[in-house]
């Protein structure tokens, strides 16, 4: 008999193929470069985390997907950017409140 553990964990949902996320990522940058959107943003930022830990791509593609990831997410301590430096390139930095 399996441990009491393993009896009630959830089963493991299979991991979808690489090509479909890749062609999806690809889409939702293409509708980023058309129409800057935050939801996209968020997407294609998850979409990059899944391909760097899939097990069907490289680890050269694994690698890259991880530093755009990383870039996606902006600065990690937004304390410690400069000025300006907690909005994306993208993005113009909104007006300072009158």
């Amino acid at each position: 008999m399996p441990p009491v553990s393993s009896r009630y964990a959830a089963p493991c949902a299979p991991q979808p193929s690489l090509e479909p996320i890749l062609g999806g990522t690809l889409a939702l940058l293409t509708f980023y470069a058309r129409t800057p959107n935050l939801a996209a943003a968020d997407k294609i930022a998850r979409n990059l985390a899944l391909i760097a830990r899939h097990p069907e791509a490289s680890t050269a593609l694994q690698t890259v997907c991880t530093r755009l990831f990383t870039d996606w997410l902006g600065p990690l301590e937004v304390q410690d950017a400069a000025a300006g430096g907690e909005w994306r390139d993208v993005w113009p930095m909104p007006a300072t409140p009158q």
